[in-house]
């Protein structure tokens, strides 16, 4: 009776449905980001098994909203899905709280869409999350706590193939580069939204400390904020530019770390190959040679992780705030 009370006083506080959750039934909860008058991006479940859901953190999120002029506020959402092999339609939106934000971005702002068959174990909580920007359309299920991938992305290929067109005989990216607006920093904040590793790039002019470039079509700047005496712009911008594909190479590696680096994370007993895919190179002034113990990493709110190799050459620990390891570390099991 106790743990019904707990389940139902939870339900109230996150939306789920008050209904009591039974063996036979799991907790998948829609994600967003965001908030404000920048308004948020949400990803949803939309279906199960082919029948609409009815509400989701994007509608909850509307609702609060009400009446609010341009202040999108976030409000989380759950519901009781029955465990075992399912179909999920999952939806990736930006929205906005005022209808006069809706006419004038919403149209251009990016979104994605499909469905995934996922098996959902009894006892494990899920979530639906992505990345929804200029270079990537993706959406998938994931175990809440560990962060294990179930099922397959849904990514939408549809801008990067015709930017690809455009981009014939260029380079990639060596790994993920992280962005501000058009500026990518050798910082690389790790927080940051991020091209991913394997996008095609091709250099257009050089200016002072940076370098214009073409990345899948878009225009954007690398350069230095910080280790302009340690290394040359042509240096610097030479490291993140490569002849071969490093998704190939990405696709070799333990599933674990695959997945670690395709959101930009670092786990530990990772190489320093699959670290410099997954967080970029550290920067020369606070790391002047990849062979040294400590690797340097910021994240956006310039809270800082240390990266401490091993006698393996692997990541033995990652030293920073106990609130930022969820932020920069991918749990291995």
């Amino acid at each position: 009776m106790i743990r019904r009370l707990l389940f139902l006083l939870t339900a109230i506080v996150l939306g789920l449905p008050c209904a009591a959750q039974t063996p036979s039934s799991v907790v998948v909860s829609d994600t967003s980001i965001g908030g404000g008058r920048d308004g948020g991006t949400f990803f949803y479940v939309e279906e199960v098994d082919g029948q609409p859901t009815g509400d989701n953190a994007l509608r909850a999120s509307l609702r609060a909203s009400a009446g609010r002029g341009m202040d999108m506020r976030l409000q989380p959402y759950s519901r009781l899905v029955p465990a075992g092999q399912r179909r999920l339609k999952l939806v990736a939106r930006t929205a906005f709280a005022a209808p006069i934000q809706s006419i004038f971005k919403g149209s251009g702002a990016p979104s994605a869409e499909g469905v995934v068959e996922v098996d959902l174990q009894p006892g494990v909580n899920y979530r639906v999350t992505g990345v929804l920007d200029a270079f990537r359309r993706e959406l998938w299920v994931e175990e809440d706590v560990s962060g294990k991938l179930v099922g397959t992305k849904i990514v939408d290929l549809t801008d990067t193939q015709a930017r690809a067109a455009d981009m014939a005989g260029a380079a990639f990216t060596c790994c993920n580069l992280h962005y501000d607006g058009d500026w990518i920093s050798d910082a690389n904040w790790a927080t940051l939204p991020f091209v991913p590793a394997g996008a095609r790039i091709a250099i257009k002019d050089y200016g002072r400390h940076r370098a214009q470039v073409l990345i899948e079509g878009r225009p954007m700047r690398i350069g230095h904020d910080y280790g302009r005496e340690q290394e040359s712009r042509e240096q610097f911008v030479a490291k993140l530019l490569v002849k071969d594909d490093p998704r190939l190479k990405l696709a070799t590696y333990p599933a674990e770390m695959q997945q670690a680096i395709r959101l930009g994370r670092v786990a530990l007993g990772m190489n320093r190959e699959q670290v410099l895919m997954s967080l970029g190179y550290p920067r020369t002034d606070r790391t002047r040679t990849l062979d040294a113990p400590r690797w340097y990493y910021w994240t956006q709110q310039e809270d800082e992780f240390v990266l401490l190799w091993g006698p393996d050459q692997t990541v033995q620990r990652v030293e920073t705030l106990d609130i930022v390891k969820p932020l920069v570390m991918f749990p291995v099991e």
